[in-house]
Formats: structure tokens, C-alpha cells, sequence
């Protein structure tokens, strides 16, 4: 994966998962055509092929075959002032050759690497960032994904440098070693992680026939020169063999006109060479009877407690229309009374159920997996959870293959179809892409949703091939027994055959258990409510007493039969004291618990439940989507708030929970950590350490929860942000219902907004961390002492420019780290912007000095700047801040920040607007020179040293 992280999006992407299948073949002929009749005739079904789409969407889409056989899904969409593009090419991981490991993933970050029309490294991405957009790129199994999106009326240009990497890229050989070193830092940060372990178990406990067995990210060991396979002409041979115009899958999605995107598709791939290929197929089995009926243990890093089973299954992916798959996931994950996951988590065994099913994982056959989240008891009665999930699915054998789910299942599908809202256009694109080699044309927007019919003889199946026999049940935790390590990754694990005993014991304890297969859902209609009057453009308070205050606004573009509501306990005292923040968070997680059944069935009628704390640590109640039994579940909830009985048992549940989540922070990658670190030292009450959570936790009764809970009750405001298909009097009962079930008492105007530190000019705050995984991270971030708007745009102009160039000097041209950014947003309002790295071949006092160095030297590019340059950023940003928005939910909690804040101007986005305009090039000189040169605010430097560094000092700050 090649990409340029933010602050927030420094973290782990797993996409290993993704598997696709051939598109639908073209018509058969008893005569024999010649290659350029049967084009034109596949040219012509495809572009007089209608894609269904919902009722609900306005966009405007066509698929085209272009005359070198490339297919390209168009979108329009007039109301976008971004466009977004998607390139799938069906290669994978899965066509690594045995001698360079690693390569299709070492390819994808090559390609990026200049071409012969834009021989520059980066230069694509430069123009991308320079107009307020985003780029990326994955290697998964089986296909590879590269994407940007940016400023909609630059979307010519971006496509000529984006094709040309498909036409004629260098391959460079100066970059060779780079980016060598790149894929090996990306190696290096999930090498610790407990996900990547696990996925290089399941290739290992594969069939070693299978490519999957192998080894996929690539590092400076496997892609290497070696006799008779020399890395570089490898690299070429590689691209040449699968990079062909028939091998690669497009979407574009902009809003320009259907012809026009024609135009540009034809104009910019059209001369992609055809190598006439086959896209590669895998035809040996992933699973074989000799990687069934067997335990898997697996010693994690993380104090994680999970068990899982993992059926092979056959490849049925052909039979999307009728979804078996889908219609046996909807049973065996639901948390209605009496069913798998409700007994296990009431019988102390389980925190949660859940289910996945993949049936072309490894191309031509998958896996159906049950995951069971364990409790400490439950991790001592793994057999009793094994004997669980067995019965259970002898119960769907002999009972759950019932028309009247397949009718309810497809009834919510499709209200959820009729009712869809648009993906934003990046999603989208990158979705259609790889979805054109799953699925006819005509269906990629409706496959998911489609259940055409029911046939009990393909959900049986699939039934027949989950047995006991042929089951791998995973074993994870951290006290698990192994005796093998991971190749490449810092990990262990063991391989058992089952034993007949063990098959009869499970058999046995099983015949006793009794559960239930879940009842109609009462939460689901299919009758839409009536459409109110879009009356408030801004939110519009509409109680204001004590105990309450309510607001509410009206969506304006998507007028629909939903609404989101949001109910903030608003509370001032969880900071006060390290055990008030403890109980806080165990209260919040007790009563989440105890709404499992009612959050999944609410979802499963297309109603979202949201229960977390707020950034006050009081309870934040949200409910998102259809509206009629909206209010009715938040009557139900605060009842259940109100009424919450805590006992021991759910505390020490909650304590495991907790206290393991906090211990596993140290697990974390590095950049993550830095940034956590961040979060907690700029807190202006309550910034206690992990250890020291962890030990007031461990130490917290019973009485401390419970009389916390009584507190929230005694001590609230009730905030209530309502959006969407409300009207006021709905909201004025549904406010007043509430503050009488809470008994909320303070007014509205002692509400209680979470502080961060006041910063201080000159004033410097270093935090030195030991970490667990093996890098090194380093967060240098500069706070401004004024709250000023002005200077925020300031900043968010500068990063446009800033982040690029730091990307390409210190990660494509020095390979100092593999994270590799800068970030600008605001801290309490006060302007905030920031650098950081992660390297894996780096100490932390050289790492600091190149960071200083580029800082210092950043500062002639910036009085190089273009006028012009500066212009067009304005412009890319200012156009994605009035994009109107994507979908419903987004229009709906478009002011919910402002709201969270006390902000009732809801005016933010007009202010940011007026404010970008003014910004001028000695704007932002003089901030940069002030702010991240002179340090007229405070700088906060985190430092994160990891296990391979511990010899080697800390960096000093001056």
C-alpha cells in the first residue's frame, strides 16, 4: 500500500480479504467470428446494458468497453465539486513468483515513480495535493487498486498523468532500493501486529500448494536479486505479463456530462496496450481435508481472548442472486433472546458473536467463520463454546431453512435499496472498479441488495459442508501454547488434529443445550413515514428549560423517511478524579452490553444505535435512520439507563475489558502511539497515565460505579441535537419524555465543555516513550496562542503544499520512514500544525535533525511559491467545503460539532470560506515563520522509541 498518512489515519489496512471473480462471458455464436466482430458485438452489449440503480439515486451512470478492451463504469454526478477515479488491475499477491515474494505489492509502489511523459517522482500526487485532493493505492489478493480524487474541473490533467502510469512507466532502477526499502519499512510496521500475524497463520496453516502459503507484503530479504531472477527485470516482466488494457477495470466518477466522461475515458486509456490475457485464476484448492479438522493456536502479542471456527466451503459466489450465504449470516449472527451470541454472553462466556463468509477467498474455495469475543470464563470453557456454535448450527440444519426469514431478509434489503444513500465518490469509485470483475454490469449497484428468490437447496448446501469434521478452530490468546514461529513476523503458533474424543465430547455436551432461532423482526416496517416540511435551514433550538435544551434542524437536499438524533448526558465532574474517569468508562460499557440485542435487532431494521461516551465522559445516545420507531427506542433506552442494575459480575467483565484495551496501547503501532500520547497531554484536567488507569481500575468496587451512576443521574444536562424527518412538536415530546424518564436537572446554561491546555508562547512540552513494537515515531506539532480562524485556513493552505513535498524528500527520496506527514487542524480552537514520522532504520536523535532540517530549508520552497499555485489550493479547498453533501446522514450531522461546542452560530463553514479567500502568500510565510520557525505558540514533541532502538538516546530539545 502506497500512501500519504494523516494524523488520524495512521494505522494498519488489512485488504488481504478482498477475492473477485470473472466477469459474465460474452454471448456464444454457432458462427465463428473474428476478434474485431466479437469486440464490436461486446462493445455494443455493453454500453446498451442499464445499470440499476436505486430510485433514490440522481446520479447518472453507463458502463463502455473501450476499443483495447478496457471496461469504465461512468458517473455523473452535476451536483460534485470533487471528481474520483479508480483503476482495478486483476493481479494480485496470489501471482507473486516463488523468487521475489512481495512483488506485485513492490510493483504498486514503483509504478507511482514517474513515467515517461512525467518522468518526475511524485509529480501526480503533487498535483493532486496540490488541488485539495488524495491519492492512494492496494495490493490485494487477487487485484490491485490505484486511486486519487481531487477538484472537479482538474479532473483532464489527473487523468493524463494517472493512464500514463499504465501506458509507460519507468521503473526507474534509482528507485529501485527506495522503494525497497519502503515496502520493507510497511513490512516492519505490521511485523508486531496481531492481524497480520494471524493472516500469515491462515496462509501457513493453508495448503502449501496453494499461494497463499507464501509470504505476500514483501521485504529487503525476499525482493532482492538473487541467481536467475534479478529483481528489476523481474519488476518489467511482471507489468508486461498482466498490466493489459483487458486486464483492468475503470471507474470515473465526476460531474461532467456522460459524453464528456466518455470523451475523457476514451481519450486518456483508449491507448493502454491490449495483451489480449486471461486474468490469472488460482486452481488449487486453499483448504484441503488435510488443513481440516484441526486446532490452531496462536500466542498474540496483544492480550486478546477469541475463538473462532473457520469452515472451508466451496466457491458459491455465482449464486449472488439468491445470497445463501447471506441468508445463513443473518441467522447465525443475530443477538435475539435465545440465540448463539445472546446465550453465551448471558452465561458469562462471550462479550460478542459475530460471522463473516468469504467463498472465494482463495479463489475457488472460501471459508465461513463464527467469532466468539471471550470473557475470562469463557477462555476457561472453550469446549462448552465449541459444543455452542456446533448445536447451533444443527439447529439452523433442522429448523432454520425457513421462506419466512428469506422474505423478511429480503424485504429490508430491499427498502434498504429503494432508500440508499450515494457513496462518496471516492468510495464509489474504488468499489465499482474491483466490483466490475465480480459482477455483471447491470448489477454493481444493486448486488448486494438483491435476494431474487429463495432456494433451500443452495443454503443446504452450504449447511451440509459445516460440520465438525472439517471445521479449524482458532484458539487466541496470549497464554496459548505454540511450538512454531511465524516466518517474518514476531509470532507463534500450533497445529493439533482434532480427536474422536474431543468430535464426541462436542457432540455430547451439544445434544443438552437449547436455543432458539431469532423471532420476526417488530423493529422493521415497510411502510415509509410521512415527509415533514424542510422548515429550519440551521438548527433551530426548540427547548430551552431546565434539565433540557433541544435543537433542530431540517435536511435540505435529501428529504427522506430518516433522521438522526443525538442525546448528550452532559456532566462536569468525570475529570475531577482518576476513579470517576474509571467508572465513567465501566458504566458506559456495562449498559452497552445490556443493549447488544436491542442494537442489533434496531439494525438489522435499518436503525442505527449509538453508545459511547461523550468527550465529557457522560452517555451519548444516537439513533440513525428510518424514523417512524425512533422515538420508542429512545424512551427504551434512557428507561434501560435509568433502571441499569449493576452487579459483580457485569463489573468484573467490564474491568477485563477495560484494563486489557488500556494494556494494549503499548501494542499499538508507533505512530499511533505518539499521536495517543498527544491526545492525553494536551487535556487540561485529566491526563493520567495508562499505568495509572490500569491500577484504578484493578482497585474500583462495585459501590464506586454505582454510586457514579447515580451521580450522572443527580448532575445532567440533557443535549438534544435532532436532524432529519422530525417536526417540532415530535422533538418538544420526545425532549420532554426524556428529561422526565432521566430526571435531568441542570439548566442550559451550566453545560460543561470538555478543555484542553491553554497553550504559552516559546513554551515547550516533551514526552519520551519506550514502546513495545520494533520502530521509532516522532510527532513535532507547533500550537498558535490565539484562537483564530484565520490562521486555521492559514495552516490548512500550508499543509496542501507542506505534506507533499516532506512526503517525497524524506520518504521517496531518503527513505527516512514509511509514515511519512504533516497535519493541520486546531487544538480547542487554537491553530495547530504539525510533522511526523515513522522509521524503522532511524534514531530518534538523527531522525529529529533531518525533521528540524527540512522544517528550516521548508521555508525557501514556501517564498518560491507560485501565486497561481496558492490560487488553485484555495480554490480545491473552498470547493470541497460547499460540496453539498453525499448522502443524508452527512447533511444531517453536518452542524453536530458545532453543536457538541456550543457553537450555535452554525456558521462555521461560511466563516471558513470568507477566511480561505483572504489568504494570501505573506500569510502564510509569516505563520510558518512564526509559528513552526520562530515558535510564537507551544511545541509538543513525542517521541516514541521502539524495541530495536533502546540503546540509543532520546533526541534533545532546545
Amino acid at each position: 500500500m502506497l500512501k500519504r498518512y494523516s494524523a488520524v489515519a495512521a494505522g494498519l489496512l488489512l485488504l488481504g480479504t478482498m477475492s473477485l471473480v470473472g466477469c459474465e462471458s460474452t454471448r456464444s455464436s454457432s458462427v465463428e467470428q473474428s476478434p474485431a466482430q466479437s469486440l464490436q458485438q461486446s462493445i455494443a452489449a455493453i454500453e446498451n446494458t442499464a445499470i440499476i440503480k436505486s430510485p433514490n439515486d440522481d446520479r447518472q451512470y453507463s458502463a463502455i468497453l473501450l476499443p483495447n478492451g478496457l471496461q469504465a463504469v461512468l458517473v455523473t454526478d452535476p451536483a460534485s465539486e470533487v471528481a474520483a477515479v479508480s483503476l482495478a488491475v486483476g493481479v494480485g499477491s496470489y501471482q507473486d513468483p516463488d523468487s521475489q515474494l512481495g512483488l506485485a505489492h513492490y510493483l504498486e509502489h514503483m509504478l507511482f515513480l514517474g513515467t515517461e511523459k512525467y518522468p518526475e517522482p511524485n509529480s501526480f500526487q503533487k498535483f493532486v495535493d496540490g488541488n485539495a485532493g488524495v491519492w492512494n493505492a492496494y495490493t490485494a489478493r487477487d487485484h490491485t487498486n490505484y486511486f486519487f480524487q481531487l477538484k472537479a474541473d482538474q479532473l483532464d490533467q489527473a487523468l493524463d498523468f494517472f493512464s500514463d502510469y499504465f501506458r509507460a512507466p519507468t521503473f526507474d532502477p534509482q528507485y529501485s532500493d527506495k522503494e525497497r526499502n519502503a515496502v520493507n519499512s510497511e513490512w516492519s510496521m505490521g511485523r508486531s501486529n496481531d492481524s497480520w500475524i494471524m493472516y500469515r497463520i491462515s496462509g501457513l496453516t493453508s495448503n502449501p500448494a496453494h499461494p497463499a502459503h507464501r509470504f505476500t507484503t514483501g521485504n529487503l530479504e525476499t525482493l532482492s536479486d538473487k541467481p536467475g531472477a534479478l529483481l528489476q527485470d523481474d519488476l518489467r516482466a511482471f507489468y508486461n505479463r498482466y498490466y493489459s488494457a483487458n486486464n483492468m477495470k475503470l471507474t470515473i466518477v465526476g460531474n461532467q456530462s456522460q459524453a464528456q466522461l466518455k470523451a475523457l475515458a476514451e481519450k486518456h486509456f483508449a491507448s493502454i496496450p491490449n495483451k489480449n490475457i486471461k486474468r490469472p485464476q488460482v486452481d488449487v484448492p486453499g483448504l484441503t481435508r488435510a488443513e481440516e479438522g484441526q486446532h490452531i493456536y496462536v500466542k498474540t502479542l496483544k492480550d486478546l481472548k477469541q475463538l473462532f471456527i473457520e469452515f472451508p466451503i466451496t466457491d458459491n459466489s455465482a449464486l449472488w442472486p439468491v445470497k445463501p450465504n447471506g441468508y445463513l449470516h443473518y441467522l447465525i449472527s443475530s443477538e435475539e433472546p435465545g440465540t448463539l451470541g445472546e446465550q453465551l454472553r448471558r452465561e458469562g462466556l462471550a462479550n460478542s458473536v459475530s460471522a463473516s463468509v468469504s467463498p472465494d477467498e482463495y479463489g475457488m474455495d472460501g471459508t465461513f467463520s463464527v467469532y466468539v469475543e471471550l470473557t475470562e470464563k469463557g477462555l476457561s470453557n472453550k469446549n462448552q463454546i465449541i459444543s455452542s456454535i456446533f448445536a447451533y448450527i444443527d439447529l439452523m440444519k433442522a429448523k432454520g431453512v425457513d421462506e419466512r426469514y428469506y422474505r423478511e431478509i429480503k424485504a429490508m434489503w430491499e427498502k434498504d435499496f429503494a432508500n440508499v444513500e450515494k457513496q462518496p465518490p471516492l468510495q464509489q469509485a474504488t468499489d465499482l472498479s474491483y466490483k466490475q470483475f465480480e459482477y455483471p454490469v447491470a448489477n454493481l449497484l444493486n448486488s448486494d441488495y438483491v435476494y431474487e428468490r429463495f432456494d433451500a437447496s443452495a443454503i443446504k448446501a452450504v449447511l451440509k459442508q459445516l460440520t465438525p469434521a472439517r471445521a479449524r478452530i482458532w484458539h487466541v490468546s496470549k497464554t496459548e501454547v505454540t511450538d512454531q514461529p511465524v516466518p517474518y513476523y514476531e509470532g507463534s503458533y500450533a497445529v493439533k488434529k482434532f480427536t474422536p474424543a474431543e468430535v464426541k465430547a462436542w457432540a455430547k455436551t451439544g445434544k443438552a443445550l437449547q436455543f432458539k432461532l431469532p423471532p420476526e423482526n417488530d423493529l422493521f416496517t415497510d411502510k415509509p413515514a410521512p415527509i415533514v416540511a424542510a422548515t429550519h435551514s440551521k438548527p433551530q433550538q426548540l427547548v430551552n428549560q431546565q434539565g433540557v435544551e433541544a435543537w433542530l434542524v431540517h435536511n435540505q437536499h435529501f428529504q427522506e423517511d430518516k433522521g438522526f438524533i443525538e442525546l448528550n448526558l452532559n456532566i462536569d465532574f468525570a475529570y475531577n478524579a482518576i476513579d470517576q474517569l474509571v467508572a465513567a468508562n465501566l458504566l458506559a460499557d456495562i449498559y452497552k452490553m445490556h443493549q447488544t440485542s436491542l442494537v442489533d435487532r434496531a439494525g438489522r431494521a435499518g436503525i442505527s444505535i449509538g453508545l459511547e461516551l461523550n468527550a465529557e465522559k457522560g452517555q451519548n445516545f444516537s439513533i440513525y435512520g428510518y424514523t417512524e420507531k425512533q422515538p420508542g427506542l429512545v424512551h427504551t433506552l434512557l428507561q434501560d439507563y435509568v433502571a441499569l442494575t449493576l452487579n459483580a459480575d457485569d463489573l468484573a467483565k467490564a474491568k477485563d475489558r477495560f484494563v486489557k484495551n488500556i494494556a494494549n496501547n503499548k501494542k499499538e503501532i508507533p505512530i499511533r502511539q505518539a499521536f495517543n500520547r498527544f491526545g492525553l497531554l494536551t487535556r487540561a484536567k485529566g491526563n493520567w497515565s495508562d499505568a495509572e488507569v490500569i491500577a484504578a481500575a484493578e482497585k474500583i468496587t462495585l459501590a464506586q460505579v454505582q454510586a457514579h451512576h447515580k451521580a450522572v443521574l443527580a448532575n445532567h444536562l440533557l443535549r438534544i441535537y435532532a436532524a432529519g424527518n422530525f417536526t417540532d412538536d415530535s422533538v418538544v415530546a420526545l425532549a420532554t419524555d426524556a428529561a422526565q424518564t432521566l430526571g435531568s436537572s441542570k439548566a442550559p446554561a451550566q453545560r460543561y465543555l470538555a478543555q484542553s491546555i491553554t497553550p504559552k508562547t516559546g513554551g515547550v512540552l516533551v514526552d519520551q516513550l519506550d514502546i513495545d513494537p520494533t520502530d521509532n515515531a516522532l510527532v513535532d506539532i507547533y500550537v498558535g496562542t490565539q484562537k483564530d480562524l484565520k490562521q486555521q485556513t492559514q495552516l490548512m493552505l500550508l499543509n496542501g503544499l507542506f505534506s507533499t513535498d516532506i512526503f517525497t524528500q524524506l520518504r521517496t527520496n531518503e527513505q527516512l520512514g514509511y509514515v511519512v506527514g504533516s497535519t493541520a487542524s486546531a487544538l480547542n480552537d487554537y491553530p495547530l500544525f504539525g510533522l511526523y514520522v515513522q522509521t524503522t532504520n532511524t534514531d530518534l536523535v538523527s531522525l529529529k535533525a533531518r525533521m528540524d532540517k527540512f522544517r528550516k530549508d521548508y521555508l525557501a520552497t514556501l517564498k518560491a511559491l507560485e501565486p497561481a499555485q496558492l490560487e488553485q489550493l484555495k480554490a480545491a479547498e473552498i470547493a470541497q467545503i460547499l460540496q453539498k453533501p453525499n448522502d443524508y446522514r452527512a447533511e444531517a450531522t453536518q452542524h453536530l460539532q458545532d453543536f457538541k461546542e456550543a457553537k450555535f452560530s452554525f456558521d462555521r463553514k461560511e466563516r471558513v470560506v470568507a477566511a480561505l479567500q483572504q489568504v494570501t502568500k505573506a500569510d502564510l510565510l509569516n505563520i510558518y515563520q512564526q509559528l513552526v520557525l520562530g515558535k510564537q505558540g507551544q511545541n509538543l514533541v513525542i517521541q516514541a522509541r521502539g524495541a530495536n532502538f533502546k540503546n540509543k538516546p532520546f533526541a534533545p530539545v532546545k
